[in-house]
């Protein structure tokens, strides 16, 4: 598997005024913007090219894995640029924001007859070995050949409302048919607890689906194209995340815990951030109460 298209062509207008000139992508998550997270996420699982899916007020994408002059004499890991990640971009523009699934068939002229992976980019998998999903997808995916291969996460019913909701047979081995797929269902009609978790898989009959498919409320979605291969009789593969963590950045809260989970986590001084937030808890008991 040698590539993927990673749409970043949203608004993020959930996060207004924070993405007003900045995309959410490029937020910081830690030390790093959150697509520097997902692209080295790609590289470390051998993906060689990157289709970018942009839109207005992203230059800043570009910007960010290009090279720097000015930076030359900067270690790599302080100033990368998609070189310095052993990957090659290419950039596209989504004129306006017709959805997920229109930003996918905007790729079909790069990814041709080939397989191709894709990763949203206001998503981090967080992960003791970086790129193991991906790793763990590709090799479902050449072991069984499905249509398609879908992460997921298992949520609590609560908040299936805000995902894509799969049905699967029983699990085995990590590894489940998706039976069905249902679009932010009302927790007491989800078909499982089981959400898309942003990465997916797709053989080229992705293309077909999304052109057979119709918009909803002026969106093409994803979750329709796969709806639709399954209709088709075409089979559809689920891998779970296990003990893998989802950081999302789609809203503040969301944001501010992954913020604060990749903070923790930092290899130089998570030790003492964690240090620093126990001092605050314990200022703050009465006052948090």
């Amino acid at each position: 598997m040698r590539l993927a298209v990673v749409p970043v062509a949203g608004i993020g207008t959930r996060l207004l005024p924070l993405t007003k000139a900045q995309p959410k992508e490029m937020l910081p998550l830690g030390r790093k913007p959150v697509l520097q997270h997902v692209v080295e996420e790609l590289a470390a699982a051998g993906i060689q090219q990157i289709l970018f899916v942009t839109g207005r007020r992203k230059r800043s994408v570009e910007d960010h894995f290009d090279a720097d002059s000015e930076l030359d004499g900067l270690p790599p890991d302080r100033a990368p640029s998609a070189h310095d990640l052993a990957v090659t971009v290419v950039y596209i523009r989504q004129p306006k924001p017709l959805g997920s699934g229109h930003a996918i068939r905007l790729a079909q002229p790069i990814t041709g007859d080939e397989p191709f992976f894709v990763a949203y980019g206001d998503c981090v998998i967080w992960e003791r070995q970086k790129g193991s999903l991906v790793r763990e997808m590709v090799r479902a995916y050449t072991v069984h050949r499905p249509a398609a291969v879908i992460a997921v996460e298992r949520m609590p019913r609560a908040h299936v409302h805000k995902y894509g909701v799969v049905a699967v047979s029983r699990w085995r081995n990590g590894l489940a048919v998706v039976r069905d797929i249902v679009e932010k269902p009302a927790p007491d009609k989800a078909p499982s607890c089981y959400a898309v978790a942003a990465r997916y898989l797709f053989t080229p009959v992705i293309y077909e689906a999304l052109e057979a498919v119709r918009p909803a409320q002026g969106e093409w979605q994803l979750t329709d194209a796969v709806r639709q291969l399954l209709v088709w009789g075409h089979p559809v593969l689920c891998v779970r995340l296990g003990d893998r963590r989802r950081l999302d950045v789609g809203n503040f809260t969301s944001y501010f815990a992954a913020f604060v989970f990749a903070a923790l986590h930092d290899p130089e001084v998570g030790h003492a951030v964690r240090a620093e937030v126990r001092r605050w808890l314990q200022r703050s008991r009465g006052v948090l109460r």
